[in-house]
């Protein structure tokens, strides 16, 4: 499919023209409408490759017309194709909202990395390529180095940016290392061809061959090398200390796109591995077992300790960071259940999840101009009636007990798919988890119903149009998957669909090695 590949070459493209037009051209005007013309098409491309996708399976496509394994393929499943619409969504709504929030002079520096990190994260998700998936996630984290630094007489945002990024560069370079332990015993960088090699260590396949050495070893060495590398992208206990401290330095609508974007992509790669690559039938199905069991562990504890920590926060970017954390917990120990029914529970948890923290970002927003990051300055929320309303469904649709949102429902699923497995512990961490963040929820809406206090003298207060439209948006959009949940079997079935073609690696094999190439 042409636009899949299209859609990360143009941002790339129109990310780095930005600082050469502003040689010429000074006006930061130019630089907003420019940044958003841009993600509005990017969304256009990224709703037709996710309804291609639908209607014909999985896709792909071959740069420079070269067959795999031997040149880079974009190979775009239903898994990548939702999470790429929602990952480009959130990038749409925050390069508008940053029309409104953000005013420096070096703007375009601002949108180029703006961009270029849409370009990444969908780059990862639609690639079918080892090391390609690399090199979109260097152009996913360089890009969040900067937009955490942006602030740069900031001296908190300046040492949160130098420690993320250290550790960053360790996290992808374990990925990297894995990448080149997969190249060294499967004598390909393709995904596909590796997912073959992986159960059928005796396939011989045109131009990579087949396996050399301990594959059963080499396999092994690279899932554990990769799995901390996805751990600290989704901020997964013990790897998630970056996250409180990078995320609430960065401007708000980038703090959004970390939910979104960079979150999601450690998550998607956990189960692009352990089920597409690695998964059932594979030669270290014994050891997957086992790395399931301990990733299901580890985001238990993330549920459980994000929970802890957002109830003591006082500053509204970390309380949303830690429940961030609290949620991407979540996401893990359901698709770490090996089951159809827990890979949807997870989706579903990643994209209620990335709505309601992206809507509480955007409504937080306007208090933070108005009266800075304090929880207390919420109250101000209240001269602002949407902001405030979006931002009680979007802690509602956290907590999880309104079953008119989606957010109950992808609870609900986890819990069923725990219980079906017989993690009764497991299902028990959810409801403490749940009812511990809830204290924390139910504190910020108190804060809202107090008395407004003064407000700054800001500028961006007069006019809040641009906010309101953003927040409109996600908040219809967060409702609405409510509804089609609860009155659209066919919505659910589409659902269910996404984690079927996850646990079938052949349709994603067959796709991109055998049938006819285009």
């Amino acid at each position: 499919m042409l636009t899949a590949a299209l859609l990360p070459l143009l941002l790339i493209g129109l990310a780095f023209a930005l600082p050469a037009i502003s040689l010429v051209v000074r006006n930061p005007r130019f630089f907003r409408i420019y940044a958003v013309t841009a993600s509005l098409l990017a969304l256009a491309m990224a709703l037709d490759v996710a309804v291609g996708v639908y209607r014909t399976g999985v896709t792909y496509y071959l740069f420079g017309g070269f067959r795999p394994p031997l040149g880079i393929v974009y190979t775009i499943d239903k898994l990548g194709a939702v999470l790429g619409l929602l990952s480009i969504f959130i990038l749409a709504m925050s390069t508008i909202y940053s029309t409104w929030m953000v005013r420096s002079r070096w703007e375009y520096l601002y949108y180029t990395a703006l961009l270029a990190l849409g370009a990444g994260s969908v780059g990862c998700l639609y690639t079918g390529d080892v090391f390609n998936f690399f090199v979109m996630l260097e152009v996913l984290s360089i890009s969040a180095y900067v937009l955490v630094a942006f602030y740069r007489d900031n001296p908190r945002a300046v040492e949160a940016s130098i420690r993320y990024s250290m550790v960053g560069m360790v996290a992808t370079s374990f990925y990297l290392l894995s990448a080149f332990v997969i190249y060294g015993s499967f004598g390909t960088l393709n995904m596909a061809d590796v997912a073959l090699k992986a159960r059928s260590p005796l396939a011989q396949i045109q131009y990579s061959g087949g396996v050399f050495g301990n594959v059963i070893l080499s396999s092994a060495l690279a899932i554990a090398l990769s799995m901390w590398t996805f751990t600290f992208k989704a901020a997964i206990f013990p790897n998630h200390f970056w996250l409180p401290d990078a995320n609430p330095e960065a401007p708000t609508p980038i703090s959004a796109l970390f939910v979104a974007v960079i979150d999601l992509i450690g998550a998607y790669g956990a189960i692009r591995y352990l089920y597409t690559i690695f998964g059932t039938g594979s030669v270290i199905e014994y050891l997957r077992s086992d790395i399931m069991l301990v990733l299901h562990v580890l985001g238990a504890l993330s549920a459980l300790v994000g929970a802890l920590l957002l109830v003591v926060q006082t500053d509204v970017k970390k309380f949303i960071a830690y429940s961030t954390i609290s949620h991407m917990g979540l996401a893990f120990m359901a698709f770490t259940l090996g089951t159809e029914r827990g890979v949807v529970a997870a989706i579903v948890q990643l994209v209620s999840n990335s709505l309601s923290e992206a809507l509480l970002f955007y409504s937080a927003g306007i208090a933070i101009v108005a009266s800075g990051r304090a929880v207390e300055g919420l109250s101000t929320l209240r001269r602002y009636r949407l902001a405030s309303v979006a931002f009680v469904v979007g802690l509602l649709n956290l907590f999880g007990v309104v079953p008119l949102f989606i957010g109950f429902w992808s609870k609900v699923l986890i819990f069923i798919a725990m219980v079906e497995v017989g993690y009764i512990a497991s299902a028990l961490v959810l409801v403490v988890s749940t009812g511990i963040s809830g204290l924390g929820y139910v504190r910020l809406i108190r804060y809202l119903t107090r008395p407004s206090g003064s407000v700054r003298e800001d500028g961006r207060l007069r006019d809040l149009r641009v906010p309101y439209v953003v927040i409109s948006v996600v908040l219809l959009a967060l409702v609405l998957l409510g509804a089609l949940f609860i009155y659209l079997p066919e919505f659910r079935a589409l659902l269910e669909v996404v984690g079927t073609e996850v646990l079938d690696y052949g349709k994603y094999v067959e796709a991109v090695l055998g049938g006819t190439f285009k």
